[in-house]
């Protein structure tokens, strides 16, 4: 058995731990990222991200590597339901956002990879993988202590850390050992995902909702259209059908969208993945921490998953970094980053939940579609606050409130 020590111990390596790495590696620590796959591996998504995570991208010094491999510009949303349509775009709204007008679509094995090798070209920052964590390494007072895993041929490695952090997604295995994580039992969804080529799309990624589920979809590079298909996981089992035949019955209750896809042909097969929300009781421990997805994750339908890692990442560092110099493992020495998340990203887990909420209930989902396709504005407002970093005290400013009861021209959604 090999046995490593290091700064601090990253579990997983998607957009949270890798961006997590690569900040602390270029404040000086050694860092070890354990990922279970290798990459490029295929990650259900819905693939786009808002604008507010197109500026961290810039801070990272990754957004032109991102660009350059044809990420497709998203100018808001649109949303259908039953032959009613609304439209959103980013920035209608508010100056006091984030400066770019527009999120990304790209396939998540693309944009994966290009975060994990800036992380992995960064002074101090290393990777194990494929690596598959198998315990959490405790103290006599029940402190984390690092992580045992299995690497590519089966070996087993102890990495011993400082801090160890969990972001590995919303199945957890850190969350787990730790004894936080709690599912969502009214929120057990699964979403099936594949790819479209050949379809003549706009800029906009678009839910078209149906009684029972909805289908995401984004324009992604390659010229490829990004499409999800989220139900009930209780109704998907019970059908009793293959992921194809579920597919393609389920497009039935979307004619629109149906014969759009019609113009293309499926290039990829069918995926599925399940347990769309879960919930932590805790975030910070005496050695650790969770970040992104494995902190707690609510399907946000609105592109902001992408966000909430890289954000949260952005808040966790700074409070490492200073833990570490202090020689300070306790839990007290990450308050500052549970008291960050809970004013930052706790206000986007409930918003979700309640979006959520609606979305069981046909009245609701009739009557939101109707305001916003009769109020431009409102669209606007909705999407610029799921897609700019603005506190809600500015979306309530009496400018920002002026532009989403005034209006716009229809003709500014675009395609």
């Amino acid at each position: 058995m090999r046995e490593i020590s290091c700064d601090v111990a990253v579990v997983g390596g998607g957009p949270a731990g890798a961006t997590l790495a690569q900040r602390l590696g270029l404040l000086g620590f050694h860092v070890i990222v354990l990922e279970a796959r290798p990459f490029p591996r295929h990650k259900p998504c819905g693939e786009f991200m808002n604008p507010a995570s197109l500026e961290i991208l810039e801070e990272l010094r990754v957004l032109e590597n991102v660009a350059s491999l044809g990420a497709r510009p998203i100018r808001g949303m649109k949303l259908f339901l039953h032959g009613r349509s609304a439209a959103g775009c980013y920035g209608n709204i508010t100056d006091a956002g984030t400066r770019f007008r527009h999120g990304f679509a790209v396939r998540r094995e693309r944009f994966d990879q290009v975060l994990l090798n800036a992380a992995l070209s960064t002074p101090g920052v290393q990777a194990l993988q494929p690596a598959t964590v198998s315990r959490v390494l405790r103290g006599a007072g029940g402190e984390v202590l690092g992580v045992e895993a299995r690497d590519a041929v089966g070996e087993r490695v102890t990495v011993r850390s400082a801090f160890t952090i969990g972001a590995d997604g919303v199945r957890s295995r850190v969350a787990r050992e730790l004894g936080v994580h709690r599912p969502t039992p009214w929120l057990d969804k699964l979403a099936l995902v594949t790819r479209y080529e050949h379809v003549p799309w706009g800029a906009f990624a678009e839910a078209h909702f149906y009684d029972g589920g909805y289908f995401a979809c984004a324009p992604v590079d390659g010229g490829l259209l990004s499409l999800n298909a989220v139900v009930d996981r209780r109704a998907y089992l019970e059908a009793g059908l293959t992921p194809e035949e579920f597919l393609t019955r389920r497009l039935v209750a979307v004619p629109e969208l149906r014969e759009r896809l019609a113009a293309g042909r499926r290039c990829d097969p069918i995926r599925g993945i399940a347990s769309m929300a879960g919930s932590t009781t805790q975030q910070i421990f005496d050695g650790a921490a969770l970040v992104g997805d494995a902190a707690g994750y609510v399907d946000p339908v609105t592109g902001e998953g992408i966000y909430i890692a890289l954000r949260g990442s952005q808040l966790l560092a700074p409070v490492l970094a200073d833990a570490l110099r202090r020689r300070d493992r306790s839990q007290r020495s990450l308050d500052a980053y549970r008291t960050a998340r809970r004013r930052e990203l706790l206000p986007r887990r409930w918003s979700g939940l309640l979006l959520q909420r609606l979305l069981r209930s046909p009245m609701a989902k009739e009557a939101g579609i109707r305001i916003l396709a009769r109020n431009p504005g409102l669209a606007d407002l909705a999407v610029s606050a799921t897609g700019e970093d603005l506190p809600l005290r500015k979306l309530l400013l009496p400018s920002a409130i002026l532009r989403a009861f005034g209006g716009r021209p229809m003709a500014t959604a675009g395609t």
